[in-house]
């Protein structure tokens, strides 16, 4: 499930990747490939794989306001993927993004989730630039009163802010 905070904006957090790092120690890191046309809507390459995200109207949404002075969209729809086996389409935007993934340790259920893009600057070095940032839980029940998930989570909102 993913856990978003809804009034906080991926750009907020374009100075904090040092901080993370440090706190948490080196993110894994994943390179994403995205697709989107009309034709087809969204399609993933994952592990040399080409997935189609099928669309699904029964969306599992549910906001928390005022969570430690946060908005939390949480969002337990499960999507799924197909594999592609004709065509691709012909007019598509394609995105490359980094997704860094925090965590406290390796066994935790909880991890910081952030898509980077890189852009050259005027001196022609990448710069990383948040365009998604979600929290992963890898739990069925959100509980907002455990103390580990508490716990965690409060170590990364105050990173964050």
């Amino acid at each position: 499930m993913k856990i978003y905070i809804s009034n906080k904006f991926p750009i907020s957090l374009m100075d904090k990747f040092d901080q993370l790092r440090i706190q948490f120690g080196n993110p894994e890191i994943e390179i994403k490939y995205e697709i989107i046309s009309k034709e087809f809507g969204i399609i993933i390459i994952e592990e040399n794989n080409i997935y189609y995200i099928e669309s699904t109207f029964k969306t599992d949404y549910e906001l928390i306001k005022n969570y430690n002075n946060n908005d939390l969209l949480v969002d337990k729809t499960n999507i799924t993927k197909i594999p592609l086996k004709s065509q691709f389409p012909v007019n598509y935007l394609y995105t490359r993004f980094l997704q860094y993934k925090f965590q406290t340790h390796k066994k935790s259920k909880l991890a910081l989730i952030i898509h980077y893009l890189e852009e050259p600057n005027n001196n022609f070095e990448f710069i990383k630039i948040p365009v998604d940032f979600y929290f992963d839980y890898n739990n069925e029940n959100l509980d907002l009163k455990e103390p580990f998930f508490q716990e965690e989570f409060n170590m990364f909102l105050s990173n964050l802010n």
